[in-house]
């Protein structure tokens, strides 16, 4: 038994001794090879591998000289490998650690993207799921993020990506908010659906689906006795 015991101390301080020559040798690592070895792997498009080098290079060198160019590669390696919960919240990292880095537009660009890329994603089975009736939760952060994006710096290189990104999102959350406008309607509850239609048209009036809220007003207003509103509603419709 104490020749067992014996070679599980052993055993133990052995590899004890592993952990401790790979911590060591992680930190002898120049930080321009672990930058380089990163490089070579976004190249080869081997971004978990890049992003294992670019952490190795957070973990230490956190003050060094590729130590900002490693946490805005990071934004970029996370979202190519679909991880877009880390690449968000790496760019949220970014811009509070450096908020005067000149290239401070893409990371503000890149918290609206993984949101709408998280939902986009959805659209390999777009035949069997409608998208506007799940949780936009998600594309709601994203409109508003690529919004403050839009806002902060207009004359940015992803600005025309970014108005792409916007048009399926407010498209997409115009309709979930109908969908649920049209329910109320079904059931009665009148009032709420024209709010839900009124909120779209207020605030969202170039989305495709105005004329479908213009029609859901129409029928509320019908409802609620209000003619005038109804007559009114119509006539913009005929307009649009």
């Amino acid at each position: 038994m104490r020749y067992k015991y014996l070679l599980l101390i052993l055993a133990g301080l052995w590899l004890g001794g592993c952990s401790s020559n790979d911590k060591k040798e992680e930190a002898d690592t120049p930080e321009v090879n672990l930058y380089n070895l990163a490089q070579s792997r976004i190249s080869s498009r081997n971004y978990t591998g890049a992003a294992e080098a670019l952490f190795r290079i957070e973990r230490s060198y956190p003050f060094g000289v590729y130590a900002e160019q490693a946490r805005a590669d990071l934004i970029y390696v996370h979202y190519m490998t679909g991880n877009f919960d880390a690449s968000y919240a790496a760019a949220e990292k970014f811009i509070r650690l450096y908020p005067r880095n000149t290239n401070i537009d893409y990371a503000y660009f890149m918290k609206g993207m993984t949101g709408y890329y998280a939902d986009d994603g959805l659209f390999s089975d777009f035949l069997t799921l409608n998208l506007a009736k799940r949780d936009v939760t998600g594309a709601k952060k994203s409109f508003a993020d690529l919004t403050e994006f839009l806002i902060r710096y207009p004359e940015s290189d992803y600005v025309d990506e970014a108005r792409s990104r916007l048009v399926f999102l407010r498209n997409l959350i115009a309709s979930n908010e109908l969908d649920s406008a049209e329910y109320y309607l079904k059931r009665g509850a009148y009032v709420a659906a024209l709010n839900r239609a009124t909120y779209i048209i207020k605030n969202m009036p170039n989305t495709s689906e105005k004329k479908r809220a213009l029609k859901i007003m129409r029928e509320a207003y019908t409802k609620l006795g209000y003619k005038d509103y109804a007559d009114k509603v119509k006539a913009l419709e005929e307009v649009n």
